[in-house]
């Protein structure tokens, strides 16, 4: 079990902003807030909505760097139960011969976690989790030595 990832929110240059200095290349900056961006009460449906649009505002041309913080908001936490056995078996061809066993499950549970909301806030996808990370895995391997 862990904590979400961290959020930072941000914004793409638009004709306003265009005139920036080169040096900051293709770099992504961030809005102002001016109130708590993160909507875990109001959200219906867990993939949608997921930050308050109302809460994050679009700096002007002239002072293209917002207020917002690194790593002010965060996804909803992360938990995985992974399981490894493993099985030695002693065959009596000779004394240097066994079988061995392995089963390995990632994600046992299968617990659905999702990835972290988009925090852009010029996307048409702001606030939403378009993707999960990985559902259960299961591998078995099966080893004669000799």
């Amino acid at each position: 079990m862990t904590s979400g990832q961290p959020i930072n929110f941000r914004y793409g240059p638009s004709l306003v902003t265009n005139n920036l200095p080169s040096f900051l290349g293709g770099v992504a900056l961030r809005p102002n807030v001016v109130c708590d961006p993160v909507n875990r009460e109001a959200r219906p449906n867990p993939t949608t909505g997921y930050f308050v649009r109302s809460c994050l505002t679009t700096p002007t041309g002239d002072q293209p760097f917002g207020n917002a913080g690194r790593n002010i908001a965060r996804s909803d936490n992360y938990f995985n139960f992974d399981l490894g056995v493993h099985k030695q078996f002693r065959l009596p061809i000779n004394e240097e011969t066994r079988l061995e066993f392995r089963a390995e499950f990632f994600n046992l549970f299968n617990r659905t976690n999702f990835q972290a909301a988009n925090p852009d806030i010029t996307s048409n996808a702001f606030g939403n989790i378009t993707s999960t990370f990985p559902a259960r895995q299961i591998q078995f391997a099966l080893k004669f030595y000799f």
